[in-house]
């Protein structure tokens, strides 16, 4: 910032501390709401902060440079190495044979190693590591996995506290020290007060866990093999279709057949002569007597096959003519900030709440949407509507939305999307009303009227069909042409041969790993299927398993999906970055072998410190080197492995600690602590302290709080003559203090499929252990770290 007079100020605030507290406030927001990614958000910060020369240029990019960046690097190397070499795998699986079936202690035993890694590790791989280990001894125990997951979460988050490099508000902690002209803290500093708050957390939650933690449904999927597919409830969606002999399916390959398209259902197996296919790929043949073990909605299907008998033709001018007559059409634009935006047809549930019958949707100038009904509105597109005008003249009122455009064309250029069903004498769909008939739930489509003889009738849910009926139709038809090109099949209640594994092929449950790239896609726009060869049967959620529109499900961090398909291709999947799986059978082999040089690589980094030969940073960089030079991970596996957005979020918020000492912003915030908390004594003030590292790290990240409170910790500290070492000790260690939501930490998010967690279970277990975390910090702070330097 340039060198002036001294700046206009309000109070004891001066104009550029409070133009920096707006921009806090700017990122704040954005932080917790996300809309922008988080790294994004930061560099966004940093560039605001050169450009309004709160930071001069040579300042803005110190943090890419700086030792706290250079540590972390490092770790994730070394974390790498351990996962690679195996050493969690090895070590949980001698645990269940060690201590047997006794839950209590297993629990222990699995917080334990996961404390353990994390101590040197990155807190979120560690997590990732010990899930499968976890897994296997719940389901060689036969305990709820729900009993596992949450504590392993929460130990990752404890062991980051015995070590320098544990978690990254640890390496801050010690590196905002060092910038401000103090001693650094030493790599087992943290630790006498670590172990204190590891016990302590093993205690409560080994006593407290059996009353808080749940013991859902989900958590007997690891109990015996067999059992995953009844966790998540697949025996109630599966059911058989047998192939007719001389039906037109047989000779077809699965793919030609368009099952899939036609049905909305998964082919999991084909029963032929008393043989069983499992996971049948698209090229398997099917021929005339076989029974298709399907998964899908067997009540859906039954409505799909009255669908059957009727006839599907492009709708003519002369149609569209006749439906013009009787129809208003509009089309109004989504506007920003419109509550619609982001939000499906169906979800919006538009016909009920609206009136009018959306029968297209403009994006950039073309009609989309495959499935009318799922397709996700976005701010700019223009939802094309027909019904009676005063429904119309609604839509058009209402708030977010603005008419653009009135009158028949918009039928006409809807041509090509609008289709004439015709239903024969002996269809089922006569006598069915409109809304009985389900056409857009079943195959998304939009009945927009009925054509009958010279009348054109509107789409009323009541309006019964009737033989000879011509039903018009928005969306695309590949469905139900798909459907009708079928032929005879017979529907099958009872799921003949209805087991989903055997030697070859098996079912594992996956989380979206953290760093994933498939976070917020769909397993259609990823192109899983075809990608990986292999299909998700259910997906589960908050709780729940969803069955229904997976292809078009967007994932999110923490998702469980469980997969069937060959062994071989599962562990292909078992080595994917973006997918955990949570089976050691299908994990990619482990270099045992090396695992002896990761643990030498953990040697070397304390070594070099404990003598003082070299700083941490160097240290650490030393020890990745090692790994990658002596191949217990290659150069590829170590970048995979490295969190960038982390790496980036902690580079781009350190020059706010520079801008807030220089603005003034942090003697203004470390004046007020003072002046509230001083007078009670520096207890009061490391209290004060540690809540708000904490909140902040609840709702933003530990690495962001560190660095904004480092400024004020060292300001307080002065102001009130105190050593800033026992003040910055609580702030770090406040920060790792992230147990109340699945939000605050994304150790803690995922676990939270695979364990089967709501919100209320983090509240419920995090709660009262957060409360003991920071008693513990304050009580013991003071006592390896004087207040008085």
């Amino acid at each position: 910032m340039s060198r002036g007079p001294p700046p206009a100020t309000i109070g004891s605030m001066t104009v550029e501390s409070g133009l920096l507290f707006a921009l806090l406030g700017a990122l704040a927001y954005l932080f917790l709401t996300e809309k922008l990614p988080v790294d994004l958000t930061a560099f966004l910060g940093l560039l605001v902060l050169v450009l309004g020369r709160f930071v001069s240029p040579s300042e803005a990019f110190v943090g890419f440079s700086s030792p706290a960046v250079i540590t972390l690097l490092s770790v994730f190397f070394v974390s790498a190495a351990m996962t690679h070499t195996g050493l969690a795998d090895m070590i949980g699986g001698r645990v269940h044979r060690w201590i047997g079936d006794r839950e209590t202690a297993l629990v222990v035993a699995v917080m334990l190693l996961a404390a353990a890694l994390s101590a040197f590790m990155n807190n979120i791989a560690a997590a990732a590591v010990c899930m499968p280990a976890a897994a296997s001894i719940a389901r060689k125990s036969g305990i709820s996995p729900s009993r596992f997951f949450m504590p392993l979460s929460f130990a990752t988050l404890l062991g980051g506290t015995l070590t320098l490099v544990g978690t990254p508000p640890n390496i801050l902690a010690s590196d905002m020290l060092r910038e401000r002209g103090y001693a650094p803290f030493s790599l087992f500093e943290f630790t006498p007060i670590g172990l204190v708050l590891l016990a302590v957390g093993i205690g409560f939650v080994a006593i407290a866990a059996r009353g808080l933690l749940p013991r859902r449904a989900i958590a007997d999927s690891v109990a015996r093999k067999g059992d995953l597919a009844r966790v998540y409830q697949l025996h109630e969606s599966l059911f058989s279709i047998r192939i007719p002999f001389g039906s037109r399916l047989d000779g077809l390959t699965l793919g030609e057949t368009k099952l899939g398209t036609a049905l909305g259902v998964q082919v999991v197996g084909v029963l032929r002569e008393g043989k069983r296919e499992l996971a049948p790929e698209a090229k398997s043949r099917l021929v005339g007597g076989d029974v298709l073990l399907v998964k899908g909605r067997y009540e859906d299907l039954q409505e799909l096959f009255r669908l059957q008998g009727v006839e599907i033709d492009e709708a003519r001018p002369g149609d569209l003519a006749k439906a013009a007559e009787r129809l208003a059409c509009l089309a109004v634009r989504i506007l920003p900030g419109s509550p619609l935006a982001g939000r499906t047809l169906r979800g919006i549930k538009f016909r009920e709440t609206y009136g009018a019958i959306v029968v297209g949707i403009r994006r950039e100038g073309r009609i989309v949407g495959r499935d009318l009904p799922l397709e996700r509105l976005a701010e700019g597109d223009e939802i094309l509507a027909v019904g009676s005008q005063p429904e119309l003249e609604l839509l058009a009122q209402q708030k977010g939305l603005r008419a653009t455009e009135t009158g028949s064309g918009i039928l006409d250029e809807l041509r090509g999307r609008l289709f004439l069903l015709r239903v024969g004498e002996r269809s089922a769909l006569v006598g069915s009303t409109i809304g009985k008939s389900r056409l857009g739930e079943l195959v998304g489509l939009v009945v927009a009227g009925i054509s009958r003889g010279e009348n054109f009738l509107s789409a009323r849910p009541d309006e019964t069909i009737a033989a000879g009926d011509d039903v018009l139709v928005a969306g695309e038809p590949e469905r139900i042409r798909s459907l009708l090109a079928l032929g005879e099949v017979e529907l099958l209640e009872d799921a003949k041969g209805a087991g989903l594994e055997s030697e070859e092929v098996g079912i594992v449950e996956v989380t979206v790993a953290p760093r994933s790239r498939a976070a917020g896609r769909t397993l259609a726009e990823m192109h899983f299927r075809e990608k990986h060869g292999l299909q998700v049967l259910a997906v589960w959620r908050e709780g729940k398993a969803l069955h229904a529109n997976l292809a078009t499900l967007p994932l999110r961090f923490g998702d469980a999906l469980l997969i069937q398909g060959p062994w071989d291709r599962i562990r292909v999947l078992g080595a994917d970055p973006d997918f955990v799986t949570l089976s050691l059978a299908a994990q990619e082999p482990r270099r045992v072998h090396k695992a002896p040089l990761a643990l030498g690589s953990l040697a070397i980094l304390i070594a070099m410190v404990a003598t003082g030969y070299q700083p941490i940073h160097v240290a650490s960089f030393a020890a990745a080197v090692f790994v990658v030079l002596t191949g217990a991970i290659t150069m590829e596996e170590a970048y995979r492995s490295i969190e960038w957005r982390v790496l980036f979020l902690v580079a781009a918020i350190l020059p706010i600690g520079i801008a807030m000492e220089r603005t003034g912003a942090a003697h203004v915030l470390s004046g007020s602590v003072a002046s509230i908390a001083g007078p009670a004594g520096p207890y009061a003030v490391l209290a004060a302290l540690c809540l708000l590292s904490s909140l902040l790290s609840q709702s933003l990240d530990g690495a962001p709080a560190v660095v904004l409170l480092a400024p004020v910790v060292v300001q307080v500290a002065e102001q009130l003559g105190l050593s800033p070492r026992p003040l910055m000790m609580g702030v770090g260690l406040a920060a790792s203090a992230a147990f109340m939501t699945p939000f605050s930490h994304k150790a803690n998010l995922l676990v939270m499929g695979a364990g089967g967690y709501k919100t209320r279970d983090y509240l419920r277990l995090g709660t009262p252990l957060t409360v003991l975390f920071l008693v513990v910090v304050l009580l013991l702070t003071p006592f390896f770290f004087p207040f008085r330097p």
